[in-house]
């Protein structure tokens, strides 16, 4: 590891936890501009600034790049604001209407952090299912701006100058039997008291249970890291929500679910890069990894390291080109390559992948084709 990843993982133990970083990893000739860089490519700025905040004054970095970074911070926690502020809105608005949303990822997980409001924000992910789906998106689209393109999965409506994602089906696996379990343990939940009820902000949500949204949030993390890669962002939430909840987890429970979804090697491997680099107790692993899980570990980090937050700072990807169908195609080929290459975290899925890849595209179009008819 070089000392430039020293002392990033450092700072990022620090801000994730509340300890104090290791001050012998740092002096006046420490390179902040590269660890600014580093956290910005792993979207943990927030985290990092309360890292470097536990060092004395003359170890920190010089007065123009700290008060870019306080201000980067600020952005990020008003950021944080509004996106809970609009989380508020858009649950008052469903439930006057009889919906009852769930709220995924995102606000729902950086509340397993030691600061919330540093954890670095994207959209509001909600799960309506498919009785008020339609419903759902008609709501939000008397007061959109924007639409992206729908998929099999859900609706993105910018709202109120955020993007919500109305989703009728949670997600997917690749692998059919993976996939059948999957959506069994959602149905065996949704709208039942079997949900969590937590507070944003003062404001009441709804969120999956705690067993399950464990094994979510790493599942999104695998998905996603086969697809197109992840930053260290997606493996600090899953670190934070098995810590931060560790008297109240069912971690045999969510080691059932993973084993169900194919994911039990997934889990060894991002619970390498968690306790060897984060800092996270093993006995806090829904499934321990072994002596051989460490290499891969390694690998794994080496490819977040090189990509960022999802892939988008790989030196080696090519730029998405233009065109609809061009776009597709990239997409479909990228996957593809990353599925051959890195299918040993999860097997089944990578072997699945890339054939669902192409069906769900197909369905969409064909869709698109009934409508215009």
């Amino acid at each position: 590891m070089t000392l430039i990843q020293k002392q990033f993982f450092a700072l990022v133990q620090s801000g994730l936890w509340g300890t104090t970083a290791d001050v012998t990893l740092f002096d006046i000739q420490t390179d902040w501009q590269q660890l600014y860089q580093s956290a910005k490519v792993q979207a943990l700025l927030g985290i990092a600034f309360d890292g470097m905040q536990t060092l004395p004054q003359e170890l920190r970095p010089k007065r123009d790049l700290y008060l870019k970074w306080c201000n980067t911070v600020l952005q990020v926690e008003e950021n944080n604001h509004i996106l809970n502020q609009e989380i508020a809105k858009v649950f008052t608005l469903y439930r006057a209407n009889q919906i009852e949303p769930v709220l995924l990822k995102g606000q729902g997980v950086a509340l397993n952090y030691r600061n919330p409001l540093h954890r670095q924000c994207g959209d509001i992910d909600l799960y309506i299912g498919p009785k008020n789906y339609e419903k759902a998106n008609k709501l939000l689209r008397q007061e959109s701006t924007s639409e992206h393109e729908e998929n099999h999965k859900h609706t993105c409506i910018h709202w109120h100058g955020v993007d919500i994602e109305n989703h009728r089906v949670l997600s997917r696996l690749s692998s059919p039997s993976s996939d059948r379990s999957f959506q069994q343990e959602i149905a065996r939940w949704h709208g039942t008291s079997a949900c969590r009820n937590l507070e944003i902000e003062g404001y009441p949500v709804t969120l999956p249970p705690l067993s399950f949204d464990a094994a979510y949030v790493l599942m999104h993390s695998a998905l996603h890291f086969l697809n197109e890669g992840i930053g260290l962002r997606q493996v600090c939430d899953w670190a934070n929500i098995l810590h931060a909840r560790r008297e109240e987890i069912d971690l045999k429970e969510t080691a059932k679910l993973l084993q169900e979804w194919g994911l039990s090697k997934a889990a060894k491997i991002f619970g390498v890069v968690a306790v060897n680099y984060l800092g996270l107790p093993i006995e806090e692993l829904p499934i321990p990894y072994t002596e051989k899980d460490i290499k891969t570990g390694e690998w794994l980090l080496n490819d977040i390291w090189q990509g960022g937050n999802f892939g988008k700072f790989d030196q080696k990807r090519k730029q998405r080109p233009k065109g609809y169908w061009r776009g597709k195609w990239y997409t479909f080929t990228r996957a593809g390559q990353r599925c051959r290459e890195f299918g040993a975290l999860a097997p089944a899925e990578a072997r699945w992948s890339p054939l669902m890849l192409a069906v769900h595209s197909a369905q969409v179009q064909w869709n698109k084709l009934l409508n215009r008819i």
